[in-house]
């Protein structure tokens, strides 16, 4: 096994819009559940949260919401937001014609295989906290694990970190129901990996597959989670990623937008591209059917504009949720749908499930 390498946190409880895919201040983990307006929970923490709250607000009106926004102040929101993803890789292979012989590192050759048979599981830790009215801090630290099923070789896996990553945000009411955040995330290059040459044909003694198959990992990684979060899963590159996003809530439903843009800088000579460049929108649209019962959706597109031909893509995913509410405890579920792009491509599928709690 080899180590390598959401969310975001809230500022205020209120916005728990996500674990996984998140922001640093709207929800305690980037896809955690949205809070209701009478108070923002913990928002990056689970991926939905709010009807009755919601109404509450609206009958409290400012005065509630401002009783509300001072209760959250200093408050510290954990999560947990765990993937299991199903699909194909690039995978550095054995070629065919020494995948059944004796290694030999003078003859026996590695090639790249697009198409191997994979299982991923991606565990996203968040914490964040308030530390000023309209300011708040987080983290996320990504932990992955993947299997592979070479086609004439033996099954492997691997086990790596991904990049930790730090978030400022800030953000406020602007109108009754409705908050406008900023953020600036921070991914350290933590993640380790060697990126598989699309032309790869070496010999044994000269691969090191350990890394390569650190990089299918993250690869594998960011594909189960419809790349939403690539800064999170990039070996070898740091990355300054932007943030706007809006929150509205009235009467039990939950409008979440928002706009980030990751720009990834390599941190190693041996990548193909200095710097990769990714827009990323999504929006997330919830309804609290009952004060502790959110059925929503969410869909985001990732488009690639600078980079290689690999990296200048455009991808599209949607994903149907269910968020409880138990107290300050929230657990959630998805199921993750690319529909366009790279994820798709390599026939992905995710299942999310996790958990946000306020402290």
């Amino acid at each position: 096994m080899s180590t390598t390498g959401k969310s975001k946190w809230p500022l205020t409880l209120v916005a728990a819009a996500g674990l996984l895919a998140a922001s640093t201040g709207r929800a305690l983990a980037a896809d955690e559940p949205a809070a209701p307006e009478s108070g923002d929970k913990p928002p990056r923490a689970a991926e939905g949260a709010e009807s009755a709250e919601s109404a509450e607000g609206d009958e409290l009106g400012e005065k509630g919401e401002a009783k509300e926004e001072k209760e959250s102040e200093g408050a510290v929101v954990a999560g947990a937001d765990l993937v299991l993803g199903w699909g194909n890789v690039p995978l550095a292979v054995l070629n065919p014609a020494s995948a059944h012989v004796a290694q030999n590192p003078q003859t026996n050759t590695y090639g790249r295989s697009d198409a191997t048979s994979s299982n991923v599981q991606s565990l996203v830790l968040g914490l964040g906290a308030e530390i000023a009215e309209h300011v708040g801090l987080g983290v996320r630290v990504p932990i992955t694990f993947a299997g592979f099923s070479p086609n004439g070789s033996d099954s492997r896996s691997t086990a790596a970190a991904g990049n930790v990553e730090f978030e400022g945000e800030y953000g406020g009411r602007v109108a009754r129901g409705l908050r406008l955040f900023g953020a600036l995330g921070v991914a350290l290059p933590t993640a380790d990996g060697d990126e598989i040459p699309p032309d790869l044909n070496a010999p044994v003694g000269a691969v090191n597959q350990a890394a390569f198959d650190r990089y299918s990992l993250a690869k594998a990684a960011a594909y189960a989670r419809g790349y939403e979060d690539n800064a999170l899963f990039e070996p070898h590159r740091f990355g300054l990623i932007p943030k706007v996003g809006l929150q509205y809530r009235v009467a039990g439903f939950t409008l979440e937008p928002y706009v980030k843009v990751e720009n990834l800088v390599a941190t190693s000579s041996a990548l193909a591209s200095n710097y990769v460049g990714e827009l990323v929108g999504a929006l997330r649209v919830g309804y609290w059917v009952q004060k502790q019962f959110e059925l929503s959706v969410k869909a985001w597109f990732n488009t690639g504009f600078a980079g290689t031909d690999e990296d200048k893509t455009t991808s599209a995913s949607v994903e149907p949720q269910v968020v409880l509410r138990f107290g300050s405890v929230r657990p959630y579920a998805g199921f993750i749908l690319p529909f366009a792009g790279p994820p798709q491509d390599a026939s992905f599928r995710g299942v999310r499930v996790g958990v946000a709690a306020a402290f």
